[in-house]
């Protein structure tokens, strides 16, 4: 039969403690930081005899077994009684909740008992521990665990009271270098401790062995965990024991610690620190109630007359940490509920996105046009550019954006003079030179040095023979154009590279949102993989035309800019070289014949060849910007929106259209579930489970 802790008498038992008790039951501690009142202290310090002092359960403490994995002691209250009050159970922790062995070991484990005794304690553990580590072989050391053994005491009489009991922390130094086990246990023991200190919702009691003033200090583990953590040490309870034979003579101190006041070997508390007088190793055999007496006999002896009553003694400490348990589970409620509802909503989502279980090919099918539907839509998003409407703050969705960046510094770098292998001159400025000089010294100054009129008059000559004297083969103007515009290539193809990636990198997280399932998404890989194939090939082959045209095609345009400035060159070349007007006068010769007059007088003409060189450049400078736009544009639209973001593009490729013809084998091993994928769906819906629970029994307390 369960008995009432004594301490708790006259205590109402509250509905707010039974709740935490059943999310406890429920497993929400491993994904919800739920509050709990941990015990932790340095190994040896007579922690076992404190837990025993408050809960009445006697803690073996034989070889150490107690302290391999956390242990919470659970009192529920409860409207009937059970033949079998005492149940024990297992819960994973957050790094054993997916370990397969580990959770095949504790499947079965569950213990009933009808009391609570050193016995019964002692097997729990003992079997506890065999089910959390398996097999024990003769000499192999045991490590420390993060699951929980859960053990409930339930009955009408009961009150609602849980703490848990945390492995011993070793104080540095206290293990030999050579022992590596030790040295690993003392590591894992103090992180199990961070793991649940850093609860801000957790109340923590800390038993500390508290040296004397001339004795060889070693700093106690306390200290590093409240530096480490914010905020711990005002969700600390010191609790110090008198009666520790290692401690005789040490009440002055101790009577400090009790009046709040600060030593430099112990961590300073907002909570101050209690004294209890725990049993010596000869009373063992008595009972709690004369513990009770003995303690209450100690502190009223004249040591203690400076210390306040209600900080010693077991019963001063079990109604202050009721205290503040009770308020802090008060103020924290609405956060674990809003918690809870969050985390249910992710659940749900995750499960979602999951889709019903996939056994079969309609199933199969169903999933795969829901994920397609999901990626069209994202990608029509990102490919006209409304963002909103794709479910990630990820800048590489803004594909549209991205492109158009890269648009215009392929549009600089092609305008850009620097690329260019041979630069346009001033032509008005050259016709300026060319009138204050005599023609031939310009033009044997022409041939001498490099640049534009250099490359035409050499590739006249080369010519020469295949045109009539004096003039220039049509073939010098494609000539000379294929050489201006040999830098448009590297330029063009290093662009059109640049938006595949960037189309590949928005397909990429497109697809992640659309399919979270990293399996799926590599089997749809797959499957896409020689359509994105063809669209590179595509792509390069739409480039690769234009660049051939570029070089191969005559020079052909419709655009009447080049008739009107091969004109407006003409005109500025006989105004600036031969006067400010031109006249046709006929001498009496033969009719037609040109005579050039200015001031009255007749000047000679410049040779034709130097003039069909003036021509030449004239036509290809504005014939080479009329190009240079031309290919620009037909690159933007005839590669990049025709092909890179058409209907072949990354983003487009998960369609209907091409998963809704697969086969059935086919179609399985894209989106038939593994046992991964099994083992991921029956964890979430008994997550979702626990949480639709904990909000059934929360809006059941509401109503209360």
């Amino acid at each position: 039969m369960g008995k009432r802790v004594r301490h708790f008498v006259g205590v109402e038992s509250s509905e707010q403690l039974a709740f935490i008790d059943e999310l406890q039951e429920l497993g929400l501690s491993s994904t919800i930081d739920l509050p709990e009142l941990v015990v932790v202290g340095d190994q040896s310090s007579g922690k076992s005899s404190v837990l025993q002092a408050i809960t009445e359960v006697s803690f073996p403490v034989k070889d150490g077994t107690c302290t391999r994995f956390p242990i919470q002691i659970s009192f529920r209250q409860t409207s009937a009684s059970n033949k079998y009050p005492v149940k024990a159970t297992i819960v994973p922790g957050r790094q054993t909740e997916n370990d397969e062995a580990f959770l095949l070991r504790i499947k079965d484990f569950m213990m009933e008992k009808e009391e609570l005794t050193s016995d019964v304690m002692k097997e729990i553990i003992e079997k506890a521990t065999e089910c959390i580590f398996g097999e024990r072989n003769p000499g192999k050391q045991l490590s420390l665990s993060d699951a929980t053994l859960r053990i409930e005491r339930s009955g009408p009489d009961e009150m609602h009271w849980t703490i848990v009991d945390l492995p011993g922390l070793k104080r540095k130094g206290r293990a030999s270098e050579e022992d590596a086990h030790a040295q690993t246990d003392a590591a894992v023991a103090l992180e199990l401790a961070r793991s649940y200190l850093a609860n801000e919702r957790n109340i923590v009691l800390y038993r500390a062995r508290v040296v004397v003033d001339n004795v060889d200090v070693e700093r106690l583990m306390i200290f590093d965990l409240i530096e480490e953590l914010p905020g711990l040490e005002s969700r600390c309870i010191g609790v110090l024991t008198k009666c520790d034979r290692k401690q005789e003579g040490s009440d002055d101190w101790m009577v400090k610690l009790l009046q709040n006041d600060d030593l430099p070997t112990v961590p300073h508390l907002d909570h101050g620190w209690f004294g209890l007088r725990n049993r010596v190793p000869a009373e063992a055999h008595i009972t709690d109630a004369e513990r009770d007496e003995r303690e209450i006999k100690e502190f009223t002896q004249p040591a203690w007359e400076g210390v306040a009553a209600d900080r010693t003694g077991i019963g001063s400490l079990v109604k202050y940490v009721d205290k503040e348990r009770r308020a802090k589970i008060q103020s924290g409620l609405p956060h674990i509920i809003a918690e809870i509802r969050r985390k249910l909503q992710d659940c749900e989502a995750d499960l979602g996105r999951m889709g019903e279980a996939r056994d079969n090919p309609n199933a199969q099918r169903y999933f795969a046009f829901q994920f397609c539907n999901e990626m069209q839509k994202m990608a029509n998003a990102t490919l006209i550019g409304q963002y909103q409407d794709v479910p990630s703050e990820d800048p590489r969705i803004m594909l549209r954006y991205r492109v158009q960046r890269r648009l215009d510094q392929f549009y600089k770098e092609m305008v850009d003079p620097d690329n260019m292998p041979i630069l346009f001159s001033s032509y008005q400025d050259d016709l300026k030179i060319l009138s204050s000089m005599n023609p031939e010294e310009w033009e044997e100054k022409v041939l001498n040095a490099p640049g534009m009129y250099s490359e035409i008059y050499k590739e006249a000559k080369i010519s020469e023979g295949r045109s009539l004297p004096g003039s220039i083969h049509p073939d010098v103007e494609e000539k000379m154009f294929r050489k201006l515009t040999t830098h448009w290539e590297t330029i063009a193809r290093s662009f059109v590279e640049d938006v595949k990636d960037l189309a590949r990198d928005c397909h990429d997280v497109l697809l992640r949102i659309a399919i979270p399932n990293s399996k799926v998404r590599l089997e749809v890989s797959r499957i896409i993989g020689k359509t994105l194939e063809e669209w590179n090939r595509d792509a390069d082959a739409a480039l690769w035309e234009l660049i051939e045209d570029n070089q191969a095609r005559p020079l052909v345009t419709r655009h009447p800019m080049l008739i009107s400035e091969t004109i407006a060159a003409d005109k500025q070349r006989g105004e600036i070289l031969l006067g400010k007007k031109t006249a046709m006068a006929t001498n009496g010769e033969s009719e037609g014949t040109p005579s050039v007059i200015t001031g009255g007088h007749e000047l000679p003409f410049i040779s034709t060849l130097l003039s069909q060189v003036l021509f030449v450049r004239a036509r290809l400078e504005s014939y080479y910007r009329i190009a240079l736009y031309r290919f620009i544009d037909n690159v933007a639209m005839q590669v990049v929106e025709r092909h890179v973001l058409g209907p072949k593009c990354p983003m487009l490729t998960v369609s209907v259209k091409t998963f809704g013809t697969l086969e059935d084998k086919v179609l399985n091993s894209v989106a038939g579930e593994d046992e991964t994928d099994i083992r991921v769906r029956a964890r979430l819906e008994k997550v979702r489970s626990r949480y639709v629970q904990a909000l059934e029994k929360w809006e059941r307390l509401r109503v209360l």
